[in-house]
């Protein structure tokens, strides 16, 4: 059984450590290979101003990841995937797809048909994993100062 519990005060521990897990992924992402709690707090309050929706991924031993997404992005309308991670030690676990499905089926009761997602070019095993997940190259574009490819997917 899996859930999405919303990310807050109570549970940011949890996020920080979900995400220094994967130093290079923050190296691509952010520059660095560590964030700070302070670092996290202001992310999520990013995120939550734009009115993006994060959540920790929880299984029946804890939290395995944390997922975001913006049901309409300003930018061009679609709702958009913008952060599924999995802590390192439960990568390769099947969590990420599961979370996905779960994703799939919220999205889907929402009543969304396609969504896009925007992965740094630099972070090549983030472009097998969503192609292998049916993604399609839309275009390229930056995110930031960072070169993204855009992908969609009707769900």
């Amino acid at each position: 059984m899996m859930n999405f519990v919303k990310c807050s005060a109570d549970n940011v521990e949890a996020e920080r450590a979900i995400m220094n897990s994967n130093p290079a992924f923050n190296l691509v992402s952010s520059g660095k290979e560590e964030w700070t709690l302070q670092e996290i707090i202001d992310d999520r309050n990013e995120s939550v101003q734009i009115g993006a929706e994060r959540f920790l991924i929880e299984v029946e031993h804890g939290y395995v990841g944390v997922i975001d997404w913006l049901m309409k992005n300003p930018n061009d309308g679609y709702p958009w995937l913008g952060l599924l991670t999995i802590k390192k030690e439960y990568q390769n676990h099947g969590y990420a797809k599961q979370a996905l499905c779960q994703f799939y089926d919220l999205m889907r009761e929402r009543g969304v048909t396609e969504l896009r997602i925007g992965v740094i070019v630099k972070n090549k095993p983030a472009h097998q994993f969503w192609r292998a997940q049916g993604f399609e190259e839309v275009k390229s574009s930056t995110m930031g100062d960072k070169p993204i490819l855009i992908y969609k997917k009707g769900i």
